[in-house]
């Protein structure tokens, strides 16, 4: 292990006992163990909301009581990247919150505000992204939406050379591999 976590580490522990100290002082150390007890239900309870808000934003939509996934689009892949992301920031508010300490409850309760939580995602997004460009990695999304009307699973299936009835899709089937097709007749 590395001389600079060992510090990093033992620094942590006596910033937390000088600032639990000094707080003793102040309300006596049952109140700060019955604070530090409160501060560990708190961050609990966030950390919940947060993974509930994660699986909010990842679930399909119901429409005529079928679940349909919205169409991939760039702007629906960034919003759900915000919402997965700041549900994320506030699963790791609840975690700070919920160790047992003064000063990592106090960095856990300044990220619940919604404005600063916010700014300090994009910082440590932009951060990771040049260090993952950093080290060769490049992201890129590649999407295909093909609109068109719910297809229930519980209706019959046409059999193979049969006609159906309905709207005919005229197109090009694009594969990654070889291009586009010509269209199909």
């Amino acid at each position: 292990m590395s001389p600079w976590v060992i510090l990093g580490v033992a620094g942590y522990v006596v910033l937390e006992w000088f600032v639990a100290s000094w707080l003793a002082s102040i309300i006596g150390w049952p109140g700060v163990f019955l604070t530090v007890a409160i501060l560990v239900i708190v961050g609990a309870a966030v950390m919940r909301r947060a993974g509930f808000a994660a699986a909010r934003s990842l679930r399909p939509i119901t429409v005529d009581g079928v679940s349909v996934q919205p169409a991939v689009t760039e702007e629906r892949v960034g919003q759900v990247g915000r919402e997965v992301g700041d549900a994320g920031s506030l699963f790791v508010a609840g975690l700070l919150i919920a160790i047992p300490g003064i000063v990592t409850s106090a960095v856990g309760l300044l990220l619940l505000i919604p404005p600063l939580r916010r700014a300090v995602t994009r910082m440590l997004s932009r951060a990771v992204r040049r260090s993952a460009e950093r080290n060769g990695l490049v992201v890129t999304t590649t999407t295909t939406t093909v609109t068109g009307a719910v297809v229930r699973e519980d209706e019959p299936r046409p059999v193979r050379g049969e006609i159906v009835s309905g709207e005919v899709l005229e197109g090009r089937i694009v594969d990654d591999e070889r291009g586009p097709s010509a269209p199909s007749a």
